[in-house]
């Protein structure tokens, strides 16, 4: 009795304590547990004010958080109804701050402009997630349902983003920390969206106290009266949280955008918004040093950045490092408070593997599995388990951690268990076919029609189910699938120089022919790409002519014609790299183009659109 006593009179405590706190405030503090592995308390505390439309906005960002790390149904739904019930709140006709009482502290002058302000970053911030989820249908209607919300979104975050840029300016006015006074470009058929080979970015200055700002900024304008007039109403605390509030936003959208594919840069062009990839970059760098509760998400955001989307989309060609030391200063000085987070152990790993210190990597993404309270981030991080594993050469290891992954995921069962039979069937003595049977008939479960499951069911096709066939396949036939892995997710790059020599010798003793390899001229875009990553060029040049020589009779629709597009740019950045062989590059990079409907169509169309912008 004594004890449950207690336990009430410190719930009684912590519930005075939370009257006298701001609600933006304890949003942040629900953020912060959620971050450090108390996602259970993040939640109650999330739920216990459901009439606080800024604690409804961070539970809305947990929801998110929570669907795109696992991209399972029942969260993406989950995220996509609270978003959908945020943004009701904030377009309510009857105004949804009339009937809450408790919001920004106590001084009445700054609840008005204040509440407007936060309402339209918090409306702004939940379109901008339900575009990002109504992205992953992966469909045409998605694309375009997509679309129209980020354009609302949009015209939101540009009307918050420089009527509280232009009160900071009156109330604040110069100091130290500036926010990034940017614009992203309009759209005039060559956005501003993508780095250039060298890492630099087109028409931005070099960065200034950390940030980068653009020469096409937005005007500088003199406050005029309203502005000084509404200035008076709202004190210097508030208005750079907000500051630091809608940078986040913008900025993420920015990034966002950027990183669009060319054809979807039309459809955004249409709608009459653009994305300048720097610009996003400075606002998250302001709003991670602000107080407001999205400072962890724009952290978090940044090394998303930096140690997956960079690499991933091979942003800095293969130099898969380009964002370690970015990484490495956000995850030194969030060590302090976030040292114990599975997420921030997971991202230390991330960087790891990019280090190519693959060991390292692993003790960080196990201490992420043994840290991580939610059942998400344990995944996540057993998903990058297996890929070291992958990058090791480590067939068993790997294949024992897909395994389990595709028993436990309710992601895509299929992806799983497309890696662990791939890596079952690169042991030497590998005489279990269960995984490698199930390629095909895995595809029928949970089969969305999007680009992965279409990756999937192309591979599909290469690979035999009857045990006859497959007892008479070599293990370098299975091996030359994980390679392809390696290569389409850019982490060849992060493999020892032995393992490099490992993969060479498979891909070298390749005899040409007929079923000889899963699609034909594999193993020689591997090899070139080997090459090139111990910086024998000229013998990359000479291995990547060899496979498009032996794939120049394959068709433009062939379901392996990756191969050739993926090679043919490949080719193509070795011969721009000098005068004499420039134009031909040139014109390689343009014939891209020809292939359609190819495994990762969209993220060499970002990668060609790059090169060609800066030729």
């Amino acid at each position: 009795m004594a004890t449950a006593i207690n336990e009430q009179e410190g719930r009684n405590v912590e519930n005075n304590e939370e009257k006298e706190v701001p609600d933006w405030m304890l949003a942040k503090r629900g953020l912060k547990m959620l971050i450090n592995n108390n996602a259970k308390d993040a939640q109650e505390l999330f739920t216990r004010y459901p009439d606080s439309l800024p604690m409804c906005a961070g539970y809305s960002f947990a929801a998110f958080m929570d669907a795109l790390m696992t991209f399972e149904d029942d969260k993406l739904n989950l995220a996509t109804s609270v978003l959908k019930e945020v943004e009701r709140k904030c377009t309510s006709e009857t105004g949804w701050f009339k009937s809450v009482k408790r919001v920004f502290g106590s001084n009445d002058n700054n609840i008005s402009i204040a509440e407007t302000l936060e309402t339209q970053i918090i409306l702004a911030d939940s379109q901008v997630c339900l575009a990002i989820l109504t992205f992953l249908q992966q469909d045409i209607s998605g694309y375009f349902k997509g679309g129209w919300v980020l354009r609302k979104a949009w015209k939101v975050y540009q009307s918050a983003y420089h009527e509280i840029l232009q009160l900071y300016k009156e109330i604040v006015g110069a100091s130290d920390k500036q926010p990034p006074e940017v614009i992203a470009e309009p759209p005039d058929g060559t956005p501003e969206s993508v780095d250039s080979p060298t890492g630099s970015v087109s028409r931005c200055e070099p960065p200034l106290n950390g940030q980068s700002v653009s020469k096409r900024s937005a005007p500088v304008t003199k406050p005029n009266s309203q502005t000084s007039r509404r200035a008076s109403q709202i004190d210097k605390a508030t208005i750079e949280r907000l500051m630091a509030a809608v940078s986040f936003g913008y900025g993420l959208f920015q990034l966002g955008i950027s990183l669009l594919p060319p054809s979807l840069l039309k459809l955004t062009n249409f709608l009459g918004f653009g994305g300048n990839r720097q610009n996003g970059i400075s606002c998250l760098m302001y709003a991670r040093e602000g107080i407001d509760m999205r400072a962890p998400l724009a952290t978090l955001s940044l090394l998303w950045y930096h140690t997956i989307v960079r690499p991933f989309y091979a942003l800095d060609g293969s130099n898969v490092q380009a964002g370690v030391n970015a990484a490495t200063q956000l995850l030194n000085e969030s060590e302090t408070e976030y040292g114990e987070s599975a997420l921030f152990l997971f991202f230390k790993g991330r960087v790891n593997r990019l280090k190519s210190d693959i060991p390292t990597a692993l003790k960080s993404f196990q201490s992420s599995v043994d840290n991580a309270a939610q059942r998400e981030i344990k995944i996540l991080a057993l998903h990058e388990v297996g890929w070291c594993h992958l990058i090791q050469l480590d067939y068993c290891s790997a294949d024992s951690t897909f395994t389990y992954l595709k028993s436990w995921s309710r992601w895509s069962r299929a992806f799983y268990n497309y890696l662990a039979a791939i890596c079952c069937g690169s042991c030497e003595n590998a005489t279990n076919y269960t995984n490698i049977k199930e390629i095909k008939t895995s595809l029928g479960n949970g089969y969305r029609n999007n680009q992965l499951d279409e990756f999937l069911a192309r591979r599909a096709k290469c690979c035999p189910s009857d045990d006859d066939e497959l007892s008479k396949l070599p293990s370098s036939f299975w091996r030359l699938l994980v390679y392809e892995m390696l290569y389409l997710w850019n982490a060849l790059p992060s493999c020892s120089v032995e393992n490099l020599d490992n993969i060479k010798k498979d891909c070298e003793k390749i005899p040409e022919g007929k079923n000889c390899e899963p699609m034909l001229g594999l193993s020689k875009l591997i090899l070139g790409c080997c090459y090139c990553t111990e910086k024998e060029y000229s013998r990359g040049i000479e291995t990547f002519r060899l496979c498009l020589e032996q794939r120049k009779n394959v068709a433009n629709n062939a379901a392996d014609i990756h191969i050739s597009a993926f090679t043919q740019y490949e080719l193509a950045t070795l011969l721009i790299k000098t005068n004499e062989t420039k134009a031909e590059g040139k014109v390689l990079l343009q014939n891209i183009s020809q292939y359609k409907d190819y495994d990762f169509e969209h993220r060499l169309n970002v990668r060609v659109h790059s090169l060609l912008k800066h030729l």
